[in-house]
């Protein structure tokens, strides 16, 4: 996890939460890595817009959604791409009061693929502890729900 020097030490707050989804690994990390796919799996996304149209290692991502019907414009960093079994994305818009590393892992698995989705989050400045621990409340909720959705499209195909 690479997370800003700034951040280094301080207690945060983190979630991993895993599925086993009745597909290959390279079909669950093909269809994350579409960035078509994000308003289908999470709602509250808008859009999803990696720099030059192609996610990948380097690429910043520009996300739009709705958090409790508020607009949001968040941007992220991909800093760790593995074809079919990993893909690591850190915030880097907002900065602050937390950043978020989140970690999707896609191990084959006798049903299919055991996919992981975690989370860690690093308070980077005033009230930083608290929004950790409420962010990582709420996308470990909602990384449940994702997960669902991705296993009954999947299986569904």
């Amino acid at each position: 996890m690479t997370v800003p020097r700034s951040t280094r030490g301080k207690a945060g707050s983190s979630f991993s939460k895993s599925i086993v989804i009745g597909v290959s690994p390279a079909q669950v990390f093909g269809y994350l890595a579409d960035p078509s796919t994000a308003p289908v799996i999470d709602p509250a996304v808008v859009s999803y817009e990696p720099e030059g149209g192609t996610m990948g290692l380097g690429v910043h991502n520009r996300i739009k959604m709705r958090m409790l019907g508020v607009p949001m414009t968040l941007i992220s960093e991909t800093i760790g791409w593995e074809l079919d079994e990993q893909m690591m994305f850190r915030s880097i818009k907002p900065a602050r009061p937390a950043v978020g590393v989140a970690t999707h892992r896609f191990e084959h698995h006798p049903a299919g693929t055991n996919y992981t989705w975690s989370m860690d989050f690093v308070p980077t400045g005033f009230g930083g502890r608290i929004a950790a621990r409420i962010a990582a409340r709420l996308f470990g909720r909602n990384a449940g729900k994702q997960q669902q959705r991705l296993r009954t499209i999947l299986e569904r195909r």
